[in-house]
C-alpha cells in the first residue's frame, strides 16, 4: 500500500511540476516548448526557386540575412534553409521549393509588440517583416507581409500539417 501512494505522490507532483502553453489544450508531458516555424519560400520574378543552391542566381545560407532591430542594433534571428519535401501521399502532399525556416521568427512576429523585423537577400535592399496572427491562435499566421505585399499562403494539403507556409516574389 505505501508503494502505491509514494508512486501516486510521484505522478502528481511530476503533474503539478509541468509547464503549459497558452495554445489552447493538450497534455503537457513535461516536453520543452517548441515555437511552431515559419517557412518562407522565395521565387525569381520567373517562378524559379531563388533557395535552391542549383538555381543560377540563388541566395546561399552565407549570403541571407534575417535580423530584427533593438534601436540601431541589429540582432540576427536564427534560420535554415529545407529541401523540398513531402508528407503523407508523396504526390500530392508535397512542397517542391526550398524554404527558409525559422521558429524564433514566428516567436518574434507574434509578440505582443514585435520589433521591426528584416530579411536581407545578397546585395539587396532588407524587405520588412509583418504577420497578422489568427485570432486566438498565437502561432497560426493570417498574413504576412513582404514590405508592405501580402505574400502567398500555402493552401494545399500540407497546410494541415505545417500551417505556416508563405511564398513571395522578387
Amino acid at each position: 500500500m505505501k508503494k502505491i501512494l509514494f508512486v501516486l505522490f510521484i505522478v502528481f507532483a511530476a503533474n503539478l511540476g509541468c509547464k503549459k502553453m497558452d495554445t489552447g489544450g493538450g497534455l503537457c508531458a513535461c516536453s520543452p516548448v517548441q515555437t511552431p516555424p515559419l517557412l518562407l519560400v522565395v521565387k525569381g520574378a520567373n517562378g524559379v526557386d531563388m533557395l535552391n543552391p542549383a538555381t543560377n542566381g540563388s541566395f546561399a545560407t552565407a549570403n541571407i540575412k534575417l535580423y530584427y532591430q533593438n534601436g540601431t542594433t541589429e540582432n540576427p534571428i536564427q534560420f535554415d534553409i529545407n529541401q523540398p519535401f513531402s508528407v503523407g501521399n508523396s504526390a500530392t502532399e508535397k512542397i517542391e521549393f526550398y524554404q527558409l525556416r525559422s521558429s524564433r521568427l514566428l516567436d518574434l512576429l507574434s509578440a505582443e509588440n514585435p520589433p521591426n523585423i528584416y530579411l536581407k537577400l545578397g546585395n539587396g535592399t532588407p524587405r520588412q517583416l509583418k504577420a497578422t496572427m489568427v485570432s486566438g491562435q498565437k502561432y497560426k499566421v493570417e498574413k504576412l507581409l513582404v514590405d508592405n505585399v501580402e505574400a502567398t499562403a500555402e493552401t494545399g494539403p500540407v497546410k494541415k500539417i505545417v500551417p505556416n507556409i508563405f511564398y513571395f516574389s522578387l
